[in-house]
């Protein structure tokens, strides 16, 4: 009965030790530089572009987005947001997609950036 209870004790008390002898604050992993962006799911995207709403077409989970922004008239894809033509919005980096052809719409796009989220900044 004490040789099995014996053996998991041996067995975790390495891992104890380790955890006693980290500073506190840091995790196993330890930290980032100072200065660096955070990541992971919880990370903020940072709004780096903005436009005024031209146009919006819904599809499905997605809306497009027809924008004239910082850099001329583009095509925004993002997560269903209900927005009003000459809203002012901001957008993060997004992924560009050339020739991207949409079967919900039936729709090519000469170019699309699928972005994660669309921020209103002043409403129409």
């Amino acid at each position: 009965m004490r040789l099995p209870f014996l053996a998991a004790l041996l067995t975790i008390a390495p891992f104890g030790v380790c955890v006693a002898q980290m500073p506190m604050g840091q995790t196993p992993m330890g930290q980032m530089p100072a200065g660096h962006p955070p990541v992971g799911q919880n990370a903020p995207a940072a709004a780096v572009h903005s436009g005024t709403v031209l146009e919006t077409i819904p599809a499905s989970s997605y809306v497009y987005i027809h924008v004239k922004g910082d850099a001329g008239d583009q095509w925004l894809a993002a997560p269903a947001i209900e927005l009003k033509t000459g809203a002012t919005i901001r957008w993060p980096e997004g992924m560009l997609m050339a020739n991207y052809h949409s079967k919900t719409l039936d729709r090519t796009f000469d170019q699309v950036f699928f972005v994660g989220s669309v921020e209103v900044v002043a409403a129409k």
